[in-house]
Formats: C-alpha cells, structure tokens, sequence
C-alpha cells in the first residue's frame, strides 16, 4: 500500500535543510591556467544536466506549484499517446526497457514536457512482471547494479532525472541508494523517491550526498476508483495551496488518463495553481536558483 497521509507531508517539508537536498550546489569553478597563447582550452558545461533538459517555469508565476509526474511510460503504447497529450507541462517518466524510445520523448518533449527516466528496482514481490528487466536488487554485485543503472539512464534520452519503479525492496538499501545518488550526481540529475514504502532511504541518500532531490506527495491512482483519484488530485491542490509546491504521481492506465482528460483543462484557472515541472518543483524545495527563462 503506497503512503499518502498529510502528516508525512508537513514532516517532510518541515525537515532540516541539509536533508531537503540544500547542499546540492552549482559544479566548481573551472581551471583556466592552462590557457596557451592561440589556443583555449574548451571550458566545461556548467549547467547540470537536470538544468540542460528543464522545461522552464513560466517567468514570475507565483501561483502554487502542482507538479505531476506520469511514471511507466514508453511501454504501453495507447496510453502513453494519452499521455503525452495531456495539456501541461507535466512531467513523463520512461521505462527504459520501453521501445522506440527516442521517436515516443521527442514527441512528448514537443507538447512541452518534461522527462525523466522510471528505473525499476526490486520489490516485495520479487518478480519481473512488475519491475520490468534489469532491477537494482540488494543481491547483486554493486558493479552490476551499476552497469544496470548507466545502462538505463543511456537509453533514455533528454532526461534531467530519475524516479524508482516499484523499489519496496531496493530504496530501504543505504549502499544501494548511494550508488545511485552518486551515479545522479556525477550526471548532474536529479532524483525522485516514488515514496513507494515509508521506510524508503532514497531520498535522504539523494540528499546527503549533494543530488538535488524530493519526495512524491500524493499518488493519484493508488485506486482505480475515479472518484477517489479526483479525491487526490484535490488533495494535491490543497497540499499545494498549504506548501506552495507538490508532487503527485499518476499512471498512463484507461481510468486514470479519463480522469486526468477531465480534470487538467481550464485547472489552473480553476484551482489556482500552476502546472509546473518537477525539475522547478525540485529546485524550490533544494533552494536552488535556476535560470531566469525569457518573457513568453
């Protein structure tokens, strides 16, 4: 059963600053003392990769951010399409595994999305009908899990971070999520706890070791109740409202995308919020300044 009470929610905003990511700082400055007379050494790309690929924020909003990212993407093909139709930006994360993957994030990236990859880690159930091939598993070698990770994040083009797929198993693992934090970070990613158990170190890793990171907040089809999943992205908007930023998870499945068709049309204006990227979402919670994006 997926976590989803306010009390969380008010814990884990309320929590140290050193453990919301805050030590996530721009890359050193670069060397320039090997410049030579008619020759310059390239400098570096300063700009993180989870800057780079970021859907910017429209300039000098500031309305409550609702963030809401789509996991398993790229693998179900009809809902996917739904999906990347949705008005946003929203934010679609990509099974790695999925095909055509270049033709299905370029066309997203077009309606205005953002996207991450969704890497499948081990669960309860131990089974790969759920997490899809490749797992990070807690018994495998950390060089494998390694190879997995890179292998993945490879696939998945214009990504500016990761979330874990299923992972009741994996992200309680603190050498198992530091390896993927200091992989994220040495891209310049971003990571995402999917929150899929509450005793889930993912997070605090990301955080500790300087990725800039954040928690899901609500999940919108932990029920395929219709009814209930406009209950949670009502919850959404009132934990925005109270915050000033959320995070909500949903799924390309036939109940949830009927809802979401619904529902996103005119709900800015509605429910007063901003649909807004996770990267910007990620950025607020890190206090992290990103790029002022020219006036549309």
């Amino acid at each position: 059963m997926h976590l989803n009470r306010r009390h969380l929610i008010t814990s884990l905003l309320a929590a140290p600053a050193i453990l919301r990511g805050a030590s996530a700082r721009a890359t050193e400055t670069p060397d320039f003392s090997n410049i030579v007379t008619g020759q310059v050494t390239p400098v570096p790309d300063l700009v993180p990769r989870w800057q780079k690929f970021a859907v910017p924020r429209k300039r000098g909003d500031k309305r409550p951010m609702l963030s809401i990212v789509i996991d398993d993407m790229g693998f179900m093909h009809p809902g996917t399409e739904r999906a990347v139709a949705l008005p946003g930006p929203l934010t679609m994360s990509w099974f790695p595994f999925a095909t055509n993957l270049q033709a299905q994030v370029a066309a997203s990236a077009a309606r205005g999305h953002e996207a991450t990859l969704h890497m499948p880690m081990q669960a309860f159930s131990n089974s790969l009908y759920q997490t899809g091939p490749d797992p990070l598993r807690v018994d495998l070698p950390p060089a494998e899990n390694l190879r997995r990770l890179r292998a993945a994040l490879d696939v998945v083009p214009q990504t500016v971070g990761l979330n874990n797929h299923m992972g009741s198993v994996a992200t309680r693992d603190i050498p198992l999520m530091d390896l993927v934090a200091l992989e994220a970070k040495s891209r310049g990613m971003l990571f995402l706890d999917s929150l899929v158990i509450g005793h889930s170190v993912a997070y605090r890793q990301s955080a500790l070791i300087g990725v800039p990171a954040a928690s899901r907040d609500v999940f919108i089809d932990d029920s395929h109740d219709k009814a209930e999943m406009r209950h949670q992205l009502a919850e959404a908007v009132w934990i925005a409202k109270r915050y000033g930023h959320v995070i909500a998870i949903g799924h390309p499945r036939p109940a949830t995308l009927d809802v979401l068709e619904a529902w996103l049309p005119g709900a800015e204006a509605r429910e007063g919020v901003a649909l807004t990227p996770l990267s910007a979402v990620v950025a607020h919670r890190n206090a992290i300044p990103l790029p002022i994006p020219p006036i549309a």
